[in-house]
């Protein structure tokens, strides 16, 4: 029976599975049919090898394998984001993010979207749909940014407001994104609507990963 296959876990200050460590909020319910374990009152995973944290208030995990949590707020090597749902693919160091999703990058603050990817061993986050930021002040289809570099492509149809220049910058062209180069000493933006091809070319490879992970979803 399903019931037999589930053991209630003594509730522990830290639990240590492979790369990650758990610390759980309340219960931690085990089933043996599946490998799944289940925090129904959340609780916090951290992966020590990506610098990754994530706080949620549900969790599901399968050791090596995925982090499945709900109403999660999360950070790695200094990128904060929350979403409705996240899902951690440990094998491929991917986090899938959907439902009201927002990110805050060294670069950019309160960028906003309906879902995202955030790659971690390449230090690069695609964000798709209604994409929203405040500061700079921009608006895309989808982003695509190399949080290390401080390098990003807004995907037309964008606008964007150039501080520096004092205009708005709009595009509508499927293959002309507006390059962003982030200065990291002084904050400043320089966008262009010519991206240096290698930049380009590996940025938008991003792009299409997460296209089709979104498709076999």
């Amino acid at each position: 029976m399903k019931r037999a296959a589930l053991l209630l876990l003594p509730l522990l200050v830290a639990a240590k599975f492979a790369a990650l460590s758990i610390e759980p909020y309340g219960d931690q319910v085990f089933d043996l049919t599946t490998g799944v374990t289940t925090l129904p009152q959340g609780g916090v995973i951290h992966d020590n090898e990506n610098d990754l944290s994530i706080d949620a208030e549900y969790v599901e995990y399968k050791e090596d394998a995925f982090v499945l949590a709900r109403a999660a707020k999360s950070e790695a090597t200094g990128v904060r984001f929350a979403a409705e749902q996240l899902r951690y693919e440990l094998a491929e160091d991917r986090v899938r993010l959907e439902g009201g999703v927002v990110l805050d990058t060294p670069q950019v603050k309160a960028l906003a979207a309906r879902s995202a990817w955030i790659f971690l061993g390449e230090g690069v986050a695609v964000l798709d749909g209604g994409v929203k930021a405040m500061s700079p002040e921009l608006e895309a289809a989808a982003m695509v940014s190399d949080y290390r570099s401080g390098e990003a492509l807004l995907i037309p149809p964008y606008r964007y407001q150039d501080a520096q220049l004092g205009l708005t910058l709009s595009g509508k062209n499927p293959e002309k994104p507006l390059y962003l180069r982030f200065d990291a000493e002084s904050g400043e933006v320089a966008a262009s609507s010519k991206a240096p091809v290698e930049v380009k070319t590996r940025l938008l490879g991003f792009v299409e990963k997460a296209k089709k992970d979104r498709q076999v979803q």
